[in-house]
Formats: C-alpha cells, sequence, structure tokens
C-alpha cells in the first residue's frame, strides 16, 4: 500500500494511504500516537465492523502509523512494533560474543527447560538497547506465559522502562545450549516478529524475513497471499 505524509499541524500528523484496490483513505493521529479518525469511502458505515472490512482498516491503519513515525516526529509505534528497531536489536545480538550471549541469556534459556508452571504456550524475554539501539543493555527476568483453564496468563513481570525488543520462544524440541546456536533460534524469532509487522500493514515481506516460525503472538495476522486486499 503507498502512504504517504500530508499533513503536519498541531493536532497531530495526517497520512494518505491507498490501497490494494487504490481507495483512498486519510487518517489522522496525534503526535502521541493516539488515533484520532479515518475518513474514507470504500467500506459503508454499517459494514466497517465485519471481519474482513475490519482487518482491511486495520491494515490501513498499521501502514498510516509506520510511515507518520518514521517520516516525522510523531511517536506513533512503540519500539516493540517497529521493525527498524528488531533490525538494529537483530545486528547488535549478532556481534555479541559467547560470554554477552550466556550474561544476558542463561536464565531465559533455564527457564525455557524448566518452566515454573504447567501448561507452558511460551517463555518471553524482554530488551533493552542503549539510546542509540547499538548495545544491548539489559534484560528482563523471564516471564513464563502458560494456559490456567481456558485463559492464557503469565508469571509476574516487572518492567523499570519500556522494552525495545522481545522474544519468545516455545517448548524446545531439542537440547540448547547457551551458545551462538540458542542466539540464533532468538535471531529467528525476530525475523518472524519483522515479517508479521509487514502483514500486519498489508505487505510483503523482504526475502529474508520470508521465514517459517513463530513471530508475534496475534491471531489476527495473516500472510500476504492469503489476506483479502
Amino acid at each position: 500500500m503507498e502512504a504517504d505524509v500530508v499533513g503536519l499541524d498541531s493536532p497531530g500528523v495526517a497520512i494518505q494511504v491507498i490501497d490494494h484496490r487504490d481507495y483512498t483513505h486519510h487518517l489522522l493521529f496525534d503526535w502521541d500516537g493516539e488515533f484520532i479518525g479515518h475518513v474514507q469511502d470504500r467500506f459503508a458505515e454499517e459494514v466497517q465492523t465485519d471481519p474482513e472490512p475490519a482487518k482491511i482498516l486495520d491494515r490501513v491503519r498499521f501502514r498510516a502509523r509506520n510511515v507518520g513515525h518514521h517520516e516525522t516526529d510523531a511517536k506513533l509505534l512503540s519500539p516493540i512494533f517497529d521493525w527498524v528497531v528488531l533490525e538494529e536489536a537483530i545486528d547488535v545480538l549478532e556481534h555479541l560474543d559467547l560470554s554477552a550471549i550466556m550474561g544476558h541469556f542463561m536464565d531465559f534459556l533455564e527457564a525455557i527447560r524448566d518452566p515454573p508452571v504447567d501448561n507452558v504456550e511460551f517463555t518471553a524475554l524482554y530488551l533493552h538497547l542503549d539510546d542509540a539501539n547499538e548495545e544491548l543493555i539489559d534484560q528482563s527476568d523471564p516471564v513464563t506465559f502458560y494456559f490456567e483453564d481456558q485463559d492464557l496468563v503469565h508469571t509476574p513481570v516487572s518492567l523499570e522502562r519500556e522494552p525495545d525488543v522481545y522474544v519468545t520462544i516455545s517448548t524446545l524440541k531439542r537440547p540448547f545450549a547457551c551458545d551462538h546456536t540458542f542466539r540464533d533460534l532468538i535471531l529467528h524469532q525476530l525475523k518472524c516478529q519483522i515479517r508479521d509487522l509487514y502483514y500486519r500493514q498489508g505487505g510483503q515481506p523482504p526475502e529474508q524475513y520470508q521465514v517459517d516460525g513463530v513471530g508475534i503472538h496475534d491471531t489476527g495476522i495473516t500472510p500476504f497471499k492469503c489476506q483479502s486486499i
């Protein structure tokens, strides 16, 4: 989808998006990322909440957020939903030596191997980069997501500030040491997240991110080739 910034003023940022059927959408966000409005003539008001129109409109809005965030000073995306930050995190992790890998990820691997609860869905780790996104500063304690009856819940988590990146790993199907092999598993999961962020805005990811695996844990994300346009 083609998207452009068409207005900057005190209320916020105006974005124009032309969707895959050549319909034009105008969206407005305030400077802190609050969604203000979406004007379009493709879908009548009474059908906008139907499943397929709602998904298309969500993808248009996420596309608009990406363009506004990267082309203006507006804060329209959290770092965890910004593929640029994810790419920078991948570059940081690729350059970690064995000692740094063990220091940052040993507790995470142990929590995956020996979770504190049953019925585990995945284990998460939240990462903090420096201000330039050039160094991994620290990480949270591992957080285990598990099913309690029919509900997905998690073990306690304490974050002193908003994470820049998070990673989730499901139950391991083979043994891993806390070395470059486990680091590469983390990198693959981040690449799956980038893939899903492209899908969320109605786009096909670049070839290096056309990978298999679990990315963002959101059942509403549809691969590009399966999307209604």
